[in-house]
């Protein structure tokens, strides 16, 4: 059975309410379904797929791929596996638009033509590093545990599959990984099973994605809908015991222009983007005007392998008391964390330096700084101290940071609140 369905889309319907939704029909019996969506070759033209079921939301695909299969027990990364008779909806997320609009056809087919396709499965690479070696100071029972907050797959527009993105943080030396679809939990269910096999603790979390900024929700917390208003993103996963931090708040056409009431408490300060204009402090001074107890954050925001970075381009550091996905999103959730953003590039492939970077770690009214011999420490108030030795303790008070190490050439290298 086939279906077919066109909409004309118009710059007045993106302004109000920007997501569309086409009903279609699944009957009894059906064990899949594929739908395929057609965007005119026009400029200016960019929509989102997306899928809600009887039940509820099924998946995003975004702008990564135009079709989808879901079968009773398995579906395209992106979307969750089951297919039950009723009406379904795909909906269209019209990112931008030509002034004239565009004709949008979407096929719907029962049964699938084809089969989901998860990409490579990877064998595990051999563990050369682990950062959580490294001899950090830390409270009893504890360790420094180093990780990426912001990592992408095959589930949203990442071009690997989560055993190769599982692999590549093994490559940098990471022990944990936070993986962050953009508005999915498709990839929460295999986490722990890739994590187990590739040695590299994949904390579950999903990139709550919007035209107005971006946000991620971690914790294995349920589906957080994008179309809804950002400050019930923000209560929803307090409600469900998750944590939420605002993603490059400062980054082009992603920067964050929601409204919030409240503000949620994690802040993605050092992202990845950072390595292409090291002295920026956009950034910093957007945070200014944040809540002064902000837990900062370090996310690579790592997508493919088109550029030289590479998972831990910047690198957070949190204190848990073991690297499960749940004990670092506690150590996350209690401030616990430290940011580093050193790298080491070879033949055009740039890794986190761990083991010998410079960094900043909290104790009380006191930060320890190790490693940053002849580096500048910056207060919040830009107050500029010289670090003249490679373990030296600064009288930091709470509420005077954030606190970041650069070097001459005015990087930063680590920061912390």
């Amino acid at each position: 059975m086939g279906m077919r369905s066109t909409v004309q889309a118009t710059l007045e319907m993106q302004a109000n309410g920007r997501y569309v939704r086409l009903p279609f029909e699944v009957p009894d019996g059906a064990s899949s379904c594929e739908v395929s969506l057609s965007v005119p070759d026009v400029a200016g033209a960019v929509v989102d797929l997306g899928c809600e079921g009887p039940t509820g939301w099924c998946g995003w695909s975004g702008g990564a791929r135009r079709t989808f299969v879901l079968t009773s027990d398995d579906a395209t990364p992106g979307y969750l596996p089951g297919v039950r008779p009723g009406t379904w909806h795909v909906v269209l997320g019209l990112h931008t638009l030509p002034p004239e609009g565009a004709e949008l056809t979407v096929d719907i087919s029962v049964p699938a033509h084809r089969s989901p396709d998860h990409g490579p499965v990877e064998e595990p690479v051999e563990r050369v590093s682990r950062g959580s070696t490294r001899d950090l100071p830390a409270l009893p029972g504890m360790t420094w545990f180093a990780g990426d907050t912001h990592a992408h797959s095959l589930h949203s527009d990442g071009a690997l599959s989560l055993s190769e993105l599982a692999n590549e943080g093994v490559r940098s030396g990471l022990d944990f990984l936070c993986v962050t679809d953009h508005n999915t939990t498709s990839h929460h269910r295999f986490l722990p099973h890739v994590g187990d096999r590739h040695g590299i603790a994949l904390v579950p979390g999903q990139e709550v994605t919007t035209h107005a900024g971006h946000a991620n929700a971690f914790g294995e917390i349920g589906f957080v809908d994008f179309r809804r208003p950002a400050q019930e993103w923000v209560d929803v996963v307090a409600q469900r015991g998750g944590m939420m931090s605002i993603n490059h708040p400062v980054s082009g056409d992603c920067s964050w222009l929601h409204p919030l009431t409240n503000e949620p408490v994690g802040v993605e300060l050092y992202h990845g983007s950072w390595y292409l204009d090291p002295i920026d402090t956009s950034a910093l001074a957007w945070l200014q005007r944040w809540r002064r107890d902000a837990i900062l954050l370090g996310g690579g925001d790592f997508h493919n392998r088109s550029t030289s970075l590479r998972p831990g381009m910047p690198a957070t550091w949190v204190m848990a008391e073991d690297s499960s996905p749940d004990a670092i999103l506690d150590g996350m959730r209690a401030g616990r964390t430290t940011v580093t953003g050193s790298v080491n590039v070879v033949e055009g492939v740039g890794r986190p330096v761990l083991q010998e970077s410079p960094i900043l770690i909290r104790q009380g009214e006191l930060l320890l700084i190790l490693a940053a011999a002849g580096l500048v420490l910056v207060s919040g108030d830009n107050q500029r101290h010289i670090v003249s030795v490679d373990r030296e303790s600064f009288v930091a008070p709470f509420g005077h940071g954030p606190f970041r190490l650069e070097n001459a050439d005015r990087m930063t290298l680590a920061m912390c609140q």
